[in-house]
């Protein structure tokens, strides 16, 4: 099975493991990782946490340990150097360098916590993430990525002082992600990061995996579609191009636009009008293949 399909088939369960969506994300780039090690490498982690923690009461104290074991006695940091480096964003590499972006490394906070029966989950806010951690004695945000532990009630204006202007959170904003939705941003991290370095087929295996979690966002099948045609996949840019008009409701542009040009004069704006443009090429250079 692949990681692709493991991934699909984590998705179907009723609750997915987080950090088994992301090392099944990272088997994208490093197809002989073993997934069964890293979730062993996890297990060993979560031991020495415990042993740090030991008839530590609830509360502040305990918190702020946690994520002091995390840092300096594991070692892990943000990776500030080469915040922008794919490898930030794999698991596998992560545990090996202990190094990675904030949402990584919340994510390690998660799986530890979860090992030893601890209520800390993923928070997705504006531009950063972090970990919750809740106990009796009330709930704190823990930030591996500056190493520091802030008050729940104080998230806006901790965040307003990490960017330097004012931050203000939504209620919804301070309501913990599903599993699904921060491997949704573990994804689209590698997108803009590898679309940004041009490298287009890990672009499209990226894409791949995000269709899995919204098989019906018209967006990732026009993306898919050009990156093709960037890479004179014809066939392949015919099909997601195709598929994005059908979402879009644009059945026609696909299958009868030579037909319909009244139709396509009176229905696109400027871009639509250049993504049918492309769509056209792509056809042409079918027919000459074929």
């Amino acid at each position: 099975m692949t990681f692709l399909e493991q991934f699909r088939v984590e998705l179907k369960q009723e609750q997915s493991n987080p950090e088994y969506l992301a090392l099944t994300i990272a088997g994208m780039a490093y197809p002989t990782l073993d997934i069964k090690e890293q979730l062993a490498t996890l297990d060993q982690l979560a031991a020495v946490v415990a042993r740090a923690l030991h008839d530590l009461p609830p509360g502040y104290e305990r918190a702020a340990r946690f994520i002091d074991v995390l840092h300096y006695d594991l070692g892990f940091s943000g990776n500030r150097d080469h915040y922008y480096h794919p490898d930030n964003s794999y698991l596998n590499v992560v545990l090996r360098q202990r190094v990675g972006l904030p949402i990584m490394l919340s994510l390690l906070c998660m799986a530890i916590g979860r090992r030893l029966q601890l209520d800390i989950v993923g928070m997705g806010f504006p531009g950063h993430f972090m970990a919750r951690y809740q106990d009796q004695a009330g709930t704190w945000l823990l930030d591996p990525f500056h190493n520091r532990v802030a008050a729940l009630d104080d998230a806006s204006s901790y965040l307003s002082s990490i960017f330097e202007r004012p931050i203000t959170l939504s209620a919804e904003m301070l309501e913990p992600v599903s599993a699904t939705t921060l491997a949704q941003r573990i994804l689209y991290n590698l997108r803009n990061v590898y679309l940004s370095r041009k490298n287009f087929s890990m672009t499209l295996a990226v894409l791949d995996y995000l269709l899995l979690l919204t098989p019906e966002e018209p967006a990732l099948w026009q993306e898919k579609g050009l990156l093709h045609y960037q890479v004179d996949d014809w066939e392949a840019a015919s099909y997601h191009l195709r598929r994005y008009f059908f979402l879009m409701d644009q059945y026609m542009l696909a299958y009868g636009h030579e037909k319909n040009t009244d139709l396509v004069q009176a229905t696109q704006q400027s871009t639509q009008h250049q993504l049918l443009e492309v769509f056209q090429q792509i056809e042409e250079m079918r027919r000459r293949i074929n």
